[in-house]
């Protein structure tokens, strides 16, 4: 699942409607973003994923805020390719292997690390990152666990201002979050903003 991860970006996106959603995809791609988690938040996620994967091949689309069981199947149904959740169901993980759906659990503590790890997960959302003690924490972690292979996604408080530095920790893979589709933009209709957005995050994201 790394390789949906090359750009080091992962937009987390709540939307409203499906044509919301393939303007925004075409947006990012054009920008240079392939991957995109569209949330279960609202009503018309279901639609939102569909009308991406349908129209847009290319892109990674990743269903967010998955809770139950019944929204995995649902989501790989839509044409998802993989999954994440806010936290460690041990459910819902199971759901995602019975099926052979990608799913990236949130973890916040070593012991929910190591379910995860034990339940099969191998890249983890590390959530909510800033809080729970920001990069000071995933070095911490890191201690123990990164000889084992750890591969954190910090969400939760990242954004343009410190996503540099929580790259720089040699565990994490990607840092994402809102910041790359804001709702007011996405409500207003301002594409060419979130495109200068994720430009300049990309930019960021890739410094030698």
């Amino acid at each position: 699942m790394k390789q949906f991860f090359q750009k080091k970006l992962l937009p987390a996106v709540t939307l409203s409607n499906a044509e919301s959603a393939k303007r925004l995809a075409d947006t990012y791609l054009k920008a240079g973003l392939d991957i995109l988690e569209i949330t279960f938040r609202t009503d018309a996620t279901l639609a939102a994923i569909e009308a991406v994967a349908q129209t847009f091949p290319e892109l990674h689309i990743g269903a967010g805020t998955i809770l139950n069981p019944s929204q995995v199947q649902s989501a790989k149904d839509a044409g998802a390719r993989f999954g994440l959740s806010p936290g460690f169901n041990e459910k819902v993980v199971e759901s995602a292997h019975q099926i052979d759906f990608p799913f990236i659990p949130g973890v916040m503590t070593p012991s929910e690390i190591e379910q995860a790890w034990q339940a099969g997960c191998e890249i983890l959302k590390l959530y909510p990152a800033e809080i729970a003690g920001g990069t000071e924490y995933i070095r911490s972690l890191e201690g123990p666990y990164l000889h084992a292979g750890l591969d954190l996604i910090p969400m939760g408080g990242v954004g343009p201002g410190n996503m540099r530095d929580y790259l720089d920790c040699a565990s994490v893979v990607a840092v994402g979050g809102s910041w790359l589709a804001p709702k007011d933009k996405i409500r207003e209709g301002d594409f060419a903003g979130i495109s200068k957005v994720v430009e300049a995050s990309l930019k960021t994201a890739n410094l030698s």
